[in-house]
């Protein structure tokens, strides 16, 4: 089997993608590998909840990577790997595009990411995971909810 080195998860914060990010501290301590969690803003997304809206006077760019770098924390420690690599990307590009660059850029060995249980490869992986795994420079690993 192959050994991965460098595993890169990314989230968006849903309840699917926490269980990525479990699955994917699991294979990094199986593989004794470095564990990157990624999270992408793409800049600026016109559907936020109301809780990821800056207040008026604070930069609404630096308060959504403040909000996404504390989420990261909780994430990481709640999976059980408080020493994995938090990355936040702010980007003008789409989620998919900054996933496979980083991986890129980091020389990733292994992506995980959530996946829906829909019909149809789009559907069935969402658009961003259906998106990763067709540009992805290494191995996909599409996670499945628990439930």
């Amino acid at each position: 089997m192959h050994r991965y080195k460098q595993i890169l998860v990314g989230t968006d914060f849903s309840e699917l993608s926490e269980y990525a990010v479990e699955q994917a501290v699991e294979l990094a301590e199986r593989y004794d590998a470095t564990l990157t969690v990624l999270h992408v803003i793409e800049h600026f997304p016109e559907d936020l909840p109301n809780q990821r809206i800056a207040p008026e006077d604070v930069d609404p760019a630096q308060y959504l990577i403040e909000r996404a770098e504390r989420d990261l924390d909780v994430l990481a420690r709640n999976a059980g790997s408080d020493g994995a690599r938090k990355v936040v990307r702010l980007t003008t590009h789409s989620a998919r595009v900054e996933i496979v660059r980083f991986a890129e850029d980091l020389d990733i060995n292994l992506i995980v990411i959530g996946a829906h249980g829909r019909h149809g490869l789009r559907d069935l992986l969402g658009s961003t995971a259906s998106s990763v795994l067709s540009a992805a420079p290494c191995d996909v690993l599409a996670v499945r909810s628990a439930v």
